[in-house]
């Protein structure tokens, strides 16, 4: 498969001389602590001028549609009969994103098709060959028994595996099995209700800081901090449902320019079968969460602010202080760039300008060493829930994983989570003035939705509370696509 690193050394006209081909279980192989490793800002640099001219054509400025992206093809007309499945792709969801990666490869994108047979329960297979985009794992069933040219971006049990609860139990169970400090890379966890006893009498001795995180949560929805056993008590009583995981929380992690952040680190996993495990491919760009208020070691005073202790994108993006994505390329992957969310790569060159002794090398071999060890707990699972969804034994899945992790003090990383859907979503929510707001309203027909005097629909849907107007991400399209193309 093409390398899904940011594309910092072959040249495009080798890239589309290459044969157009579905990627290959064959082919390929694990990024390992010893795999050459491009210094950030040489990826960061040749990664913004290509996606600068596949992504906007001549211009570098964000599209407020969403839709301004030029088509780049490769060598070969059709791309050797390869379709882009993207019914499945509903609402506010990846379409745009893989409508993209398609045009990108010269791919033909199919986004309609008749419904699915009620007398068989499945449409019939395209005999071409097809990478079907899903986003659930109903999608995934319903598209099975695939045919043998086409492949499908989920794999089965995924969900099961990523969810909190279960992931904490599985480090739990493997730490007695493994050598010492195997998850060194885990932060101490304890699962509610099971575990409260055991997490009271921990706290009991200590006066660390704890956060909790709902089972059922997610984009940062219910979590807390906790210090002491009756902080404890008093916020889960808020709770209808007791069940949580706490963690230890690091209260020394490493900061930029006094704000606390975390990486979104991007996975691809190809292929296997009930017999091998899958390909896994490490992303070296990524995307990189910053706070919006200065961090301060937790405190009874201070533990409410959320938006300088939690790293999410869907709360900070509330924050007054939210700085959104630049307008151009250029400014984006720039090493001046203060937005709140940017390339992994530029944030590493930033960390190592301001932090002398960080190794932006070092760093990508101890992600590597984290992701080897957290997909060795998956794959027997992923092998074993596909074995009888897969005709053959040979897997013709493909899925991207996001790892949230997190440096302390001592650029340490930490696995925070393992998103089974991370977010490929390459747009966001812009509050209007009250000004531009008033014109829009005053200018609006009896039919129809109001517009801005850019031509952009009023929104009110729930990314913002207040009115606003959703424009193309620069910093999202060209990360996730970086990822994207890679993994296809």
């Amino acid at each position: 498969p093409a390398s899904p690193s940011a594309s910092s050394s072959g040249s495009s006209s080798e890239a589309e001389e290459e044969e157009e081909s579905l990627p290959s279980t064959e082919q390929g192989e694990v990024l390992g602590a010893g795999a050459e490793i491009p210094r950030g800002a040489e990826v960061a640099r040749d990664d913004a001028s290509e996606h600068t001219e596949a992504a906007a054509g001549s211009s570098t400025t964000a599209s407020s549609s969403g839709r301004g992206r030029g088509r780049r093809r490769r060598k070969g007309g059709d791309g050797g009969g390869l379709k882009v499945n993207t019914v499945a792709c509903t609402g506010k969801s990846a379409k745009d994103l893989y409508t993209a990666v398609a045009e990108h490869l010269g791919w033909r994108e199919v986004d309609t098709e008749a419904r699915p047979s009620t007398a068989t329960g499945s449409s019939r297979p395209s005999a071409s060959k097809t990478i079907y985009c899903v986003m659930q794992t109903a999608d995934l069933l319903e598209r099975l028994p695939l045919p043998a040219s086409s492949w499908i971006t989920r794999y089965s049990g995924s969900p099961e595996l990523c969810d909190k609860g279960n992931w904490a139990r599985m480090v739990m169970l493997c730490q007695d099995l493994a050598a010492e400090g195997t998850f060194s890379f885990s932060p101490r966890t304890w699962i509610l209700p099971d575990q409260v006893d055991e997490l009271r009498e921990k706290m009991a001795k200590s006066s660390k800081t704890y956060i909790v995180k709902p089972l059922d949560g997610s984009q940062g929805d219910g979590i807390f901090l906790v210090q002491g056993s009756r902080d404890l008590d008093v916020k889960m009583s808020c709770k209808s449902n007791g069940a949580a995981v706490v963690q230890r929380y690091l209260e020394k992690p490493l900061l930029h320019r006094g704000l606390k952040f975390d990486f979104r680190i991007y996975v691809a996993v190809i292929g296997g079968s009930v017999d091998a495990p899958p390909h896994v491919f490490l992303c070296k760009e990524g995307l990189a969460r910053f706070c919006t208020e200065a961090y301060e070691e937790p405190t009874q005073k201070n533990m409410h602010k959320c938006m300088g202790h939690l790293t999410n994108y869907s709360l900070n993006k509330r924050s007054d202080h939210f700085e959104h994505c630049p307008e151009s390329f250029d400014e984006v992957f720039s090493i001046s760039s203060t937005a709140s969310k940017r390339p992994l790569t530029t944030a590493l060159r930033q960390i190592a300008e301001e932090h002398a002794d960080f190794d932006i090398e070092g760093f990508y071999v101890s992600v590597a060493d984290l992701v080897r060890t957290t997909l060795a707990l998956m794959a027997p699972v992923m092998r074993f829930a596909g074995r009888s969804l897969h005709s053959g034994g040979e897997f013709r899945s493909c899925q991207v994983y996001g790892f949230d992790v997190m440096l302390d003090h001592r650029r340490a990383p930490y696995l925070l989570e393992v998103n089974n859907s991370p977010s490929l979503c390459i747009d966001e929510a812009l509050a209007l003035e009250a000004e531009e707001l008033a014109a829009a309203l005053a200018s609006k027909p009896a039919r129809g939705r109001a517009k801005t005097t850019g031509g952009d629909v009023v929104c009110r849907c729930m990314d913002m509370s207040q009115p606003h107007r959703h424009r193309t991400s620069l910093v999202d399209l060209a990360v996730k696509k970086t990822v994207m193309v890679g993994m296809y």
